[in-house]
């Protein structure tokens, strides 16, 4: 085997130019497939990174008549769970999201989250400073992470002792959390809260709350569920009124974070696999061309006693070294594809899990093991035909029967390259229409030189809501006095952005507490003002005005779709409205305006309840604040931020544009767009490479029937109609079988596609007029050189 070893390395390194162009080719489609490899297995196959992982569930509450889920429970739900399901160890909760959060002399937002105490016991995840919570620390302990600690206090243990402030409340930190610890993912801040709900939280129509759930050792999903329906039955017969035709769900924890995207990632991995495929086949028609040069060497060896299996394994050491050396340049390579991709993901898409995604050991026997199989693939038919030598005709340089059949399998996989290639373009077809459509569709509201402005002003008591809700309606005011900008409201729950909720609602009347089967909206809060400045047409009545406080009569404002809904063919204004957004309330309609796509371009637009800001104070306090500018909205942030720091230095803010945001609502159709299509520029490149070897090297074979055609008549025309024409035979014969393996795909295509099919003929028909020309005109140049063949010449050396 050294001796094998020492020959292949000397016969790759005597024919440079073969062994780099088969490295690069293989290191491009392991460095591709091991990044994308690294992705998945962070985040749908590695296991999650606590203790109790294995036995950590989500509790989710299932609407049967409907069938469907929301990762939500009520708080009395969850009590009831907690003490009726012997398969729980213990049960916890949290909610939350970004909020400001207030130190000593500066404010910042941060991912906050209020849990019960149980909540880091669930993990089995102890702070690296300090201790977990204590049923002691209700309302007054805090937990922070460790770069939030290092970020604001300069360590971790000077972290532990400080105060930090939310919505007025004060909370000492009693530990920090190590920096591994991240969930939800955008965690920093935990704040203990009473182990039950207590006020408008213990409501059972107020879904209010995100659960935990520790499986007792030895105790199945399948066994929780069982059990969670069965009290689901119970609390339906004891509650109708709020929950009839409700139950609850155990999933696993990795299942709920993951199964969102499990289909997106498994489908770009099956996507980079053909581009490793395409390698193989243009390494292995490199091999066969090899080969058959080399045939009379294979001879000289099996005359001085070599057998089919010695040449056969020497062939394949030959192929596995090149194989190796691409896998080692791949993974080069797939670094850099990693971290590019997780930069890509963290920014635009909130993959989830991203910080488990990592080129570790893992991942480079995934990278050993496709160059292995690589190796194997690309190098067998090369090397059994090499050892299917006729001694007596290559010893008399004779022989032809090898090119032939040599050809033939050229031939094969110059098609399933075409083939596959097709296939990735049809995809990237689709995904750039589903992508165009999305960046087209009318959204309802204007999204150019629109800043929007995050800010929490932080409050406790019901005057003090009250007081910071009037104090951002002040702000806006200043807003509008800083030069660039032409219009500004506030408002809680802009299309795209964090904040919003949603829920049911009554009209007229109807018994909002005992009603099963409410009309459902989203809830949005506005300023007088936000109407106009997001370009919503406001189509009946009036827009909220500076009266519309809270010892003013309550108002509401209803979308296009909401009056529909609830007043088929009347005039909704002067009718009454009331939801569970806060303290139930009836609302007099004083207006309707047009729908907007709440949260995202691919939603419908839907049903919406408009409040005014300052007759719900609860939510007042932490708002958006939309401005519309007259320059570049991000040249007005730092203008902004120096105006709020001087009217409120407690006041949290970020900022963001309007168009960042809706980006970032198609950020995943935007990933699967760059990847498929950069997949299938790879793959495009290889099959055209393919072509080009082929054709070339049929091509130098033919010269002399060439030179016979020409001597007999042949025009230069007719010789590059028969190259052109032998390449789109075979270019046709891989887009048909191409077009199989698309129409294969469409069950999962369709379901990560807007506003067409996947067996969408427009796109078919556009991506077969592009690729069929480049594919067969990869052979123009071959063609070319036929066509100036001299016939004395091609005679003379036949």
């Amino acid at each position: 085997m050294l001796r094998e070893l020492r020959y292949a390395f000397r016969a790759l390194k005597n024919n440079p130019s073969f062994a780099t162009i088969a490295v690069l080719t293989l290191a491009l489609g392991i460095g591709a497939n091991t990044a994308m490899f690294s992705v998945v297995n962070g985040v749908l196959l590695r296991p999650l990174d606590y203790p109790n992982a294995s036995r950590i569930a989500q509790l989710n509450t299932s609407f049967t008549k409907e069938k469907r889920s929301i990762p939500r429970m009520t708080g009395p739900d969850l009590i009831d769970i907690r003490s009726g399901v012997s398969t729980l160890e213990q049960a916890t909760f949290y909610y939350g999201g970004e909020m400001g959060v207030q130190m000593a002399d500066h404010a910042e937002f941060v991912g906050t989250y209020l849990v019960a105490p149980n909540y880091f016991s669930v993990f089995g995840v102890a702070p690296t400073y300090g201790r977990a919570f204590e049923n002691s620390d209700a309302k007054q302990g805090a937990v922070v992470s460790l770069p939030f600690a290092q970020r604001n206090f300069g360590s971790g243990a000077a972290a532990l002792g400080q105060t930090i402030h939310m919505e007025g409340e004060a909370y000492q930190i009693v530990g920090v959390m190590p920096a591994t610890f991240h969930f939800p993912h955008d965690a920093n801040v935990w704040l203990a809260q009473t182990a039950s709900p207590e006020g408008m939280w213990s409501e059972r129509t107020a879904y209010n709350y995100q659960a935990l759930a520790l499986l007792r050792p030895g105790a199945s999903i399948e066994a929780a569920n069982a059990q969670l329906r069965t009290i689901g039955a119970r609390l339906a017969a004891a509650y109708p009124d709020s929950n009839k035709d409700k139950s609850f769900l155990a999933v696993p924890l990795q299942e709920q974070l993951v199964g969102s995207v499990r289909t997106e990632l498994y489908f770009l991995m099956g996507a980079v696999s053909l581009v490793l495929l395409i390698a193989c086949a243009n390494v292995a028609n490199l091999l066969l061309a090899r080969a058959t040069a080399r045939q009379r060497e294979m001879a000289v060896r099996a005359a001085l006693g070599a057998t089919r299996a010695t040449i056969v394994r020497q062939l394949l050491v030959e192929s596995g070294i090149l194989a190796l050396v691409g896998g080692t340049l791949g993974l080069l390579l797939a670094f850099v594809g990693t971290r590019a991709l997780t930069q890509t993901a963290a920014q635009q898409v909130g993959l989830p899990r991203l910080a488990d995604i990592h080129v570790n050991w893992t991942v480079f026997a995934f990278a050993i093991s496709i160059s292995l199989v690589a190796s194997v693939v690309f190098g067998m038919s090369p090397a059994l035909q090499a050892a299917k030598v006729n001694l007596s005709d290559e010893l008399k340089q004779t022989g032809r029967g090898l090119a032939g059949s040599s050809n033939r399998l050229r031939s094969v996989l110059v098609v399933a390259q075409v083939a596959f290639s097709f296939a990735l373009a049809i995809g990237a077809g689709l995904f750039l229409r589903t992508f165009l459509a999305l960046n087209a569709i009318d959204l309802g509201y204007r999204t150019q030189g629109m800043l929007v402005m995050y800010a929490h002003d932080p409050a406790h008591t019901l005057d003090e809501y009250l007081q910071a809700g009037r104090t951002i309606q002040e702000d806006v005011e200043e807003m509008k006095q800083i030069p660039g900008v032409t219009a500004a409201a506030a408002a809680m729950g802009v299309p795209t952005g964090q904040y919003g909720s949603n829920g049911g609602y009554a009209v007229d009347g109807q018994d909002f507490a005992h009603q099963t089967h409410m009309a459902q909206a989203d809830f949005s809060l506005a300023g007088p003002g936000y109407f106009s400045t997001m370009g919503i047409p406001l189509l009946r009545g009036r827009d909220f005005n500076a009266n519309d406080t809270y010892d003013h009569g309550s108002v509401v404002i209803i979308s296009e779709s909401a009056a529909r809904q609830s007043f088929p063919g009347k005039d909704p204004i002067g009718h009454e409205v009331e939801c569970g957004l806060d303290a139930p309330k009836w609302m007099t309609v004083v207006g309707v305006v047009a729908d907007v796509r709440q949260d995202s371009p691919a939603s419908k637009p839907g049903p919406t309840l408009y409040m005014p800001l300052l007759q719900h104070p609860y939510y007042a306090n932490e708002v958006e604040v939309v401005m519309r500018s007259a320059i570049s909205p991000t040249a007005l942030i730092e203008p902004v931020r120096l105006k709020m720091r001087s009217l409120n230095p407690e006041v949290a803010v970020k900022f963001t544009t309007m168009e960042a945001m809706v980006a970032d609502s198609i950020a995943m159709p935007r990933l699967q767009l760059v990847l498929v299509s950069l997949f299938a520029g790879l793959a495009l490149l290889l099959a055209m490479a393919g072509m080009y070897g082929v054709m070339s090297y049929v091509t130098t074979q033919r010269i002399p029937e060439f030179g016979v055609r020409m001597a007999l008549g042949a025009t230069p025309r007719t010789v590059i109609a028969l190259v052109l024409g032998r390449a789109t035979q075979m270019a046709l014969v891989g887009i048909g079988i191409g077009l199989v393996l698309a129409f294969s795909a469409t069950r999962v295509m369709n379901s990560m596609l807007y506003g067409l099919k996947a067996t969408d003929a427009v796109t078919y028909a556009f991506v077969l007029l592009a690729v069929t020309p480049i594919v067969v005109l990869a052979a123009a140049i071959p063609a070319w050189r036929a066509a100036r063949v001299n016939p004395v010449v091609a005679l003379r050396n036949e």
